[in-house]
């Protein structure tokens, strides 16, 4: 009897554990089920990181290589830079001898022409006239008279007397480079005077305001800089004279004439020597 009254018991447990082995089965695919969709959304995931990955670092790669590139261009740029100064300071020493050469050609035929007109005058028989630019012994600025011959203290005048442009401008900077600082004013002026016109008066006007520089007379040397950048605003010389004159008012302690000077150098000659000089100065003056 005990076992008849088991036996739908029985029958219980065997439907329920089937009932429920089913579910955990279904529950173990669902659960797979999710897994496999999960790894594949992550292998999808990794697929997106490595292609953004990829992605940058082309970028990154074009970038570094387009950076180098323009380190290359700049380094050309530079270069071609360098060799274009070079070739325009070739140009400017060879113009500079031209035109020293039509200095002293000029003044050969000037010369020539006054004594050619002074023996026709004496071949005519006609009394020779005046010369204005003479008269009084002395020739006036911007004149050149037949006989004209440059006189300096300190010298005869067989050793100085008809000295061509080149000539007369080379016996002051001797002297300037020797020390004869009075004897190298001296003929600087007289080269002035002479040939205010010439390719070198520029530099004559310059050394004038060095030496008053080397002499600690700033003032002077200020004025003689403010000539050049006036009367010879194009030449050369004006660069060397804006830097000379900012270091002029620096000894004066006038630092803001010394810095608009100095800028001026910078700003306007930004691939000169003079200019690197400057920025020095400047950075010394904050």
């Amino acid at each position: 009897m005990r076992i008849k009254s088991q036996i739908p018991i029985l029958l219980f447990l065997v439907v329920f554990s089937g009932i429920t082995g089913c579910a955990l089965q279904a529950d173990l695919v669902d659960t797979q089920l999710d897994l496999d969709k999960m790894k594949e959304q992550n292998a999808q995931t990794q697929k997106r990181l490595e292609a953004i990955e990829n992605y940058f670092k082309d970028r990154a790669g074009s970038v570094q290589r387009g950076q180098a590139d323009i380190v290359l261009k700049v380094d050309q740029l530079g270069t071609d830079l360098q060799l274009l100064q070079g070739k325009l300071e070739e140009l400017n020493r060879l113009l500079s001898q031209l035109s020293m050469r039509l200095d002293d050609q000029t003044s050969r035929s000037a010369q020539t022409a006054g004594r050619l007109d002074a023996l026709e005058a004496r071949q005519s028989g006609a009394p020779q006239s005046i010369n204005p630019s003479t008269e009084g012994g002395a020739a006036m600025p911007g004149t050149t008279a037949p006989d004209l011959k440059t006189v300096i203290p300190g010298r005869t005048p067989g050793q100085s007397g008809g000295l061509l442009p080149t000539e007369a401008y080379n016996l002051a900077y001797n002297d300037y480079i020797k020390g004869n600082y009075d004897l190298a004013l001296i003929g600087f002026q007289n080269y002035l005077a002479q040939f205010p016109d010439s390719s070198l008066s520029p530099d004559a006007q310059y050394w004038i305001g060095q030496i008053y520089y080397t002499r600690h007379d700033y003032e002077k040397a200020i004025r003689a800089f403010d000539i050049v950048l006036q009367k010879y605003p194009k030449s050369e010389a004006v660069t060397k004279s804006l830097l000379q004159k900012g270091l002029s008012y620096i000894e004066l302690g006038d630092k803001a004439q010394a810095k608009a000077a100095l800028r001026r150098v910078v700003q306007d000659y930004p691939f000169s020597d003079e200019a690197k000089l400057a920025k020095n100065r400047l950075a010394e003056l904050r």
